[in-house]
């Protein structure tokens, strides 16, 4: 039998929380998330079952340690003086990472748990979605600091815009997420952050 290759965006690393991460990883891209269980997770690991549940008490969690982990090492800010640019690069990071890498079918996952258990959903998908949407603010912020957004911008909801397109996506299936996808969404969403008659590149006086 051939050794399994690492997922993409996934290094290979020894110690108990990389060795479950990796399990769990193989499990979701073998599987899907009904098939990733604890006791699966601790079989493939090798990893004791009160440690996983110690660290992570439900499958839920642990697939939020996985979509994060891959995350923190595929998203960057790339902050190329252009909010345009800055958004379109993320939004297509976005996407390789939800299409092309573990990640994609652990936020899955998570999106199917929250339904599930919705008495938690609140408490657990806030800390999930702080996290997560932390490079996009910034672009947003350090954009409006620039003077090309206007200052009034709300960056929350302009983050929802841009995530939920993506999100629905990548959900429904009904249409590509592409390069040609992140440029029109990013330049709908800016056209309603930038005043009447501003072009990509002016600046907002303030």
């Amino acid at each position: 039998m051939r050794p399994s290759l690492p997922e993409p965006g996934f290094r290979r690393r020894t110690g108990t929380r990389p060795r479950v991460l990796s399990a769990a990883a193989r499990i979701l891209r073998r599987d899907g998330f009904a098939g990733l269980t604890m006791e699966r997770v601790a079989a493939e690991s090798g990893a004791a079952k009160t440690t996983l549940y110690r660290r992570w008490p439900t499958k839920a969690a642990l697939c939020m340690d996985l979509y994060l982990d891959v995350a923190g090492r595929e998203l960057h800010d790339p902050d190329t003086g252009d909010v345009a640019r800055d958004l379109e690069h993320i939004l297509l990071s976005v996407v390789r990472l939800q299409t092309r890498t573990v990640a994609g079918p652990a936020f899955l996952g998570l999106i199917a748990e929250a339904q599930l258990n919705p008495q938690s959903r609140s408490a657990f998908l806030g800390e999930f979605a702080e996290r997560r949407r932390g490079v996009t603010c910034a672009a947003l912020r350090r954009a409006i600091r620039r003077g090309e957004l206007r200052p009034s911008t709300d960056v929350d909801l302009v983050v929802d815009a841009l995530g939920g397109a993506v999100t629905f996506r990548l959900l429904q299936g009904h249409a590509p997420l592409n390069q040609r996808f992140a440029a029109a969404l990013v330049a709908l969403v800016l056209n309603g952050c930038r005043p009447p008659g501003a072009s990509r590149t002016q600046k907002v006086s303030r």
